[in-house]
């Protein structure tokens, strides 16, 4: 009897790409197939198009969100939602090749321990133009019974999506956090996937990536929560760690660690490897953001000292946590002082 893999296939107003990313998982060879379309709330032909399939294409199932809830909830509901044992979230407009799923299988078939299988992957355009491959460095190889050696591999490799969009084993995605809404929480999920399990790859290009990534200053304001609910970012009530993604990233890397289902003493320890790791990847760019924070804080305890109470206690507790990420990973930038002023600065809402 062949495993049943769950695809969770999650559109926005994609109705230019979506026919043929559907098209794309009902070629594909794996005999045990289940197929979600996501309808994230699209309000162009997206909509009558997902319909049309369910309409006529046995073993597929239609949802739709009553708003665009974006990435992160659509991704969370796939690994939430399903009975198969195996769990593919897909994107509505990356394209696979038609053994994806067959050869992700088969590596996890083989290997009982292995949490997640991706492939390596191109850069489409159009109907199906190659732009580029993804380099081999971009494939995740996170093997062997250490943890320890495992979450640091992903950490101290992962770069881009084509490593992310993989099969995962829901006995290891069920022990993960809650996604959370932060810059790098793909980064994040993956470092937590490897303490559950491996992290394996197939060599071929398998995954074809629509038009290439985002820059990631654009990625770490569309994580944000506020983002999500349509707010800016620019008002006293939001988050502040957009303002520094790389920092972001690597830090939250440490919540998650604080979190995980391990014992105290190795959440520790793990926690101690992130940022010697994340400042040999990522020094220069560290760098870079902790002097535009430096930069920015003056304009930002001007405004904590003339807003209101309540404004004052929320900017102060998104400074708060800006400053205690970029103190965790560049600590050479001095920024201790900003620490006093936003405590003074919030008066009596802060403890």
């Amino acid at each position: 009897m062949w495993p049943s893999v769950d695809v969770n296939l999650f559109v926005h107003n994609g109705a230019a790409t979506v026919g043929p990313a559907i098209e794309s998982v009902l070629a594909q060879t794996w005999p045990a197939l289940h197929l979600t379309l996501i309808d994230d709330g699209s309000t162009d032909g997206t909509t009558a198009i997902l319909a049309d399939y369910a309409a006529r294409q046995a073993g597929i199932t239609l949802k739709r969100n009553r708003h665009n809830a974006g990435a992160i909830p659509n991704f969370q509901r796939a690994f939430w939602t399903g009975d198969s044992d195996f769990v593919m979230p897909k994107s509505g407009d990356d394209l696979i090749a038609p053994d994806f799923i067959e050869r992700a299988m088969e590596v996890l078939m083989a290997h009982p321990g292995c949490a997640m299988v991706h492939a390596g992957g191109l850069i489409v355009r159009g109907e199906a133009e190659i732009v580029a491959r993804y380099p081999p460095e971009h494939n995740l190889l996170a093997i062997g019974p250490d943890p320890r050696a495992r979450i640091g591999a992903v950490m101290a490799r992962y770069t881009s999506s084509p490593s992310f969009w993989g099969v995962y084993r829901r006995a290891a995605s069920d022990a993960l956090s809650p996604i959370r809404y932060r810059a790098g929480w793909d980064h994040v999920l993956l470092a937590e996937l490897a303490l559950y399990g491996e992290i394996r790859h197939v060599e071929a290009p398998l995954y074809w990536r629509r038009d290439g990534g985002k820059p990631v200053a654009t990625l770490a304001r569309a994580a944000t929560a506020q983002a999500c609910a349509r707010l800016t970012l620019d008002d006293d009530l939001a988050e502040q760690r957009w303002r520094a993604p790389l920092i972001t990233t690597a830090y939250a890397h440490m919540e998650m660690l604080a979190a995980s289902r391990l014992a105290g003493a190795n959440r520790l320890c793990l926690m101690d490897d992130v940022a010697p790791i994340f400042r040999a990847r990522w020094l220069p760019y560290l760098h870079q953001e902790a002097e535009a924070v430096h930069a920015a804080l003056p304009d930002l305890l001007r405004r904590l000292r003339e807003t209101s109470p309540m404004e004052a206690a929320w900017l102060a507790g998104g400074l708060a946590d800006l400053i205690r990420s970029v103190i965790a990973l560049v600590p050479e930038i001095p920024l201790h002082w900003a620490q006093a002023e936003i405590a003074a600065g919030s008066g009596e809402y802060v403890a």
